[in-house]
């Protein structure tokens, strides 16, 4: 392992050593295959997913670059090299056709309402990081667009990703038509940013409006220029019409030359713009985000456009308040050309993963499922005569996984262009030979279940008087069993009975819910996120999660969570039974955050735990502070010392005060608020995210005694072992996020929860407000994909949150006195193609409808009856 040396410099509050810690790190050399394939290759008996048909277990033969055979039992020609695919997987490399990597100096031409001028192929970055990342993930083709600041922008680029040291040029994938990016809704509106009134259009009338006299002054354009050559061909000498690159553009657009990619979000506004193509005689090939395009699919697949749409982002601003996940199902089951994309370095990481998801979500065939990712958006990039398939004549653009391409489990070991490699899994982290074990509980098992005063039934006994059990499911504990089959019985809320096999007699039970091929796992809790306080992001009065001010310790969330909010159920549908919701602040001291539960109508019956923790936005120094910066770190921590020194005194003298019966010093509600953190009678969340920031803040909680958590570690796994030699636990950055540096291996964020359990680091996966928590089971399953292992990323999301909360005597795996917070699914909680059957939060059965399953089955009904018209 090729490691780095990281020095910490000394902290100002004691004489403290630097502090040395090594880490893996990933340069260009590391980013080129060793030998790579040169264009011929024969893949054997591995498992085809040709993206045309069911996968199958054959061989595949490129020939220069070119799939030259697929089958079964194909003889690989003489002096090929053979690739032993027993037990691989190879789907065709994903498409990505929202993408804006690789462009250079931002992607927005924001002064003016029309910009069909610019094109993209002049800005092309081939040293952008974010094009290994995405070979990394198996993406081998990408769109590149303008942004969407104009209702007409620039020409976009197609790029084929032919690994790191490719120039520009070499990227270029030639054979299919150019686009032009449009943009409908809040962006090119400026709804949420730009001074008002400072550029037309500042509405959706005035959107509508651009595209109408756009196109009549195009219409006249082409015309003129229709009637110079004619009378040109006719042997005149006419005057040449004014040359426009704009106006030439938009008739390139009328002509059908240049294919129409629209950034969307409202039916109304896709209707219009439909409407608007019509009466100009031509088509939009593809509708972008079209979060609502399932309400008007009909009218989509009769006009003959596409949908490339996110898997399940919403609510980030009000006209994505209404999407479902459902969305590209829905759409291809209109007869819609549809696909889902990135617009996003990070997504473009995991585009077989985002495409699983309509597979769990609403059922989709899981072929059709993996033809969002590939086929379908080649047919929209105009190049599925050439990439998209495993089919004979195809350029050999591949992804070489070690399990199915839309398992979460799978992870890319080669990826293929042109028949040749340009990206090798490299083992960074030392993880292939590394086991998980569960981590020490925290208290003795046995002990607990003697105070509790309960214990198991013995094996083939009668079950116990209950409310329900669930018989005959895969029953995943988290507390290091897993019953395969078994049983739970709960009455009054709690967990009366676990066991592996089948009772002698359900008959103590009043319901009995039959498990059989199901799987059963305690309720997944989500630490840092903002649940029930922000609904809409770009939508202010929608948003509780961020005071103006310096340190408020006195605020606490609890009182202000919002049991209406529409995202308590739809986090609830992916298994996640209680939440951590924290504060924000723009001073260093945020507030209390609440532990609540997924269920309840009003904030106090949702409430688990009031004031659970302090969060603190910890000074940051970067990792190679220089002088000036360590000592303005250095103040802001004696600053903060000194506020926690400053409540432990007064909380001294009220506490004297009180012994000695007289008047209490002056109330300061912000001491009284800090003093039982300052004490260490409360945990104390100390954020912070790059390594030497993470070590200050440990060191920081030691020198004054606080019981404390590090939050949002995006860089613990560079001093996993200083942290584990400081013990203090972890909550990490989301999984599905980026590096933090251009050096840091690009699977770091995957691969940092078994670093730290390798290391030792109690920790939690976490969410760091992250706008999406349901996601939070698939972070779990990338975490167990890249070393952590399922039970461990399982007991990751449910027991060791449990622990950090404190509320593991109560909650985090199934035992029994527990809550009874329990998901049933009928395959694997982590799997986006698993479904949840049932949630259950203190043995109340909780609903899995909400505001993406009604709007779903609304326009579902929809759509059938316009198909009967």
């Amino acid at each position: 392992m090729i490691l780095v040396h990281l020095t910490a410099c000394a902290l100002s509050f004691g004489a403290i050593a630097p502090v040395q810690t090594e880490h893996p790190f990933e340069t260009d050399a590391h980013r080129i295959p060793e030998d790579p394939y040169e264009g011929t290759l024969f893949i054997d008996n591995a498992t085809l997913h040709t993206a045309v048909g069911p996968a199958f277990v054959g061989d595949l033969w490129v020939k220069d670059g070119v799939i030259e055979g697929i089958g079964e039992e194909l003889t690989p020609p003489a002096d090929v090299a053979v690739i032993d695919g027993e037990g691989l997987h190879v789907a065709p490399g994903a498409i990505d056709t929202h993408s804006h990597m690789a462009i250079s100096r931002g992607i927005n031409e924001s002064t003016v309402s029309i910009t069909a001028d610019v094109d993209m192929t002049d800005v092309v970055d081939s040293e952008d990081i974010a094009l290994y990342r995405a070979l990394a993930g198996g993406t081998t083709t990408i769109q590149i667009l303008h942004g969407s600041a104009n209702a007409i922008g620039g020409r976009s680029e197609l790029l084929k990703l032919r690994g790191r040291g490719a120039t520009a040029d070499e990227l270029r994938f030639d054979g299919g038509p150019q686009g032009i990016k449009f943009a409908l809704g809040e962006n090119p509106k400026r709804s949420n940013w730009g001074t008002p009134g400072e550029r037309f259009p500042g509405t959706r009338l005035g959107v509508e409006a651009i595209y109408y006299r756009a196109f009549e002054r195009a219409r006249e354009y082409a015309n003129e220029w229709a009637a110079y050559e004619a009378e040109l061909n006719a042997g005149g000498d006419p005057v040449p019409p004014r040359r426009d690159r704009r106006l030439a553009s938009l008739a390139q657009v009328l002509s059908g030359e240049l294919i129409v990619h629209c950034h969307s979000y409202r039916a109304d506004e896709v209707l219009m713009l439909m409407r608007c193509a019509e009466s100009f005689g031509f088509t939009i090939g593809t509708f972008h985000h079209v979060l609502e395009g399932y309400k008007v699919a009909a009218e989509i697949a009769e006009h003959g456009a596409g949908t490339s749409t996110f898997s399940d982002w919403w609510a980030y601003k009000i006209e994505a308040y209404d999407a479902v996940p459902g969305n590209a199902a829905l759409l291809h089951e209109a007869g819609v050309l549809s696909t889902i994309k990135s617009d996003s370095d990070e997504l473009v990481r995991h585009m077989y993963h985002e495409a699983a998801k309509s597979v769990g979500y609403v059922g989709m065939d899981r072929v059709e499922a993996l033809k969002l990712v590939t086929l379908n958006a080649a047919a929209q990039l105009g190049v599925a005569d050439l990439v998209g398939s495993l089919e004979v004549g195809k350029q050999a653009d591949l992804a070489l996984l070690d399990a199915d391409p839309l398992s979460v489990y799978s992870r890319v070991l080669e990826t293929i262009v042109d028949g040749r490699m340009v990206f090798e899994r490299r083992d960074a982290f030392g993880l292939e030979d590394f086991e998980p074990s569960r981590r020490e509980l925290s208290k003795d098992e046995q002990q607990v279940r003697q105070l509790r005063g309960l214990g198991y039934i013995e094996v083939g006994d009668p079950l116990p008087e209950c409310d329900f059990a669930v018989v005959g499911a895969t029953v995943h504990t988290a507390d290091g069993q897993v019953h395969e089959p078994g049983y739970v019985a709960v009455q009054d809320g709690r967990i009366v009975a676990v066991g592996p096999g089948k009772p002698k007699s359900t008959d103590g039970a009043r319901q009995v819910i039959d498990g059989s091929g199901k799987h059963l796992f305690p309720g997944v809790i989500a630490l840092d996120t903002t649940l029930g306080l922000t609904e809409i992001g770009a939508v202010r009065s929608t948003n509780d999660n961020r005071e103006i001010g310096g340190d408020q310790p006195d605020l606490s969330v609890a009182a202000s969570i919002n049991a209406d909010s529409a995202h308590i159920g739809v986090t609830r549908y992916n298994g996640i039974t209680r939440a951590q919701s924290v504060p924000n602040s723009f001073g260093a001291i945020r507030g209390q955050s609440a532990v609540v539960a997924m269920a309840g109508d009003t904030w106090q019956e949702m409430l688990t735990l009031e004031g659970n923790m302090l969060h603190i936005n910890f000074p940051r120094v970067s990792n190679s502070a220089d002088e000036d910066e360590r000592a303005e770190r250095s103040k802001a921590e004696r600053v903060l010392g000194e506020k926690f020194a400053k409540a432990k005194e007064y909380a001294e003298r009220v506490a004297a005060a009180d012994a000695a019966g007289v008047q209490r010093p002056p109330y300061d509600p912000r001491s009284t608020a800090l003093a039982r953190f300052a004490t260490g009678e409360a945990k104390v969340a100390l954020h912070a995210r790059n390594a030497q920031s993470l070590l200050h803040a440990a060191r920081f909680a030691t020198e004054h005694e606080l019981d404390a958590v590090l939050y949002g570690a995006t860089e613990a796994w560079k001093v996993a072992d200083q942290l584990a030699e400081l013990g203090v636990p972890v909550v990490t950055a989301p999984v599905l996020g980026l590096p933090s540096s251009e050096f840091d291996p690009y699977d770091a964020p995957y691969a940092q929860g078994a670093v730290l359990a390798r290391a030792g680091v109690p920790f939690a996966l976490g969410m760091a407000n992250d706008e999406n928590p349901r996601n939070l089971v698939f972070h779990a399953g990338f975490a167990a994909a890249f070393g952590l292992g399922s039970e461990e990323a399982l007991r990751a999301i449910t027991l060791y949150p449990a622990q950090i909360l404190g509320i593991d005597a109560e909650l985090g795996s199934i035992e029994v006195g527990k809550r009874a917070d329990l998901v049933l699914v009928d395959g694997d909680l982590f799997e986006p193609t698993s479904r949840v059957q049932g949630v259950w939060i203190d043995g109340r059965e909780a609903a899995l409808t909400n505001r993406h399953t009604e709007l779903y089955d609304r326009y579902r009904q929809r759509l059938i009856d316009v198909q009967k018209r």
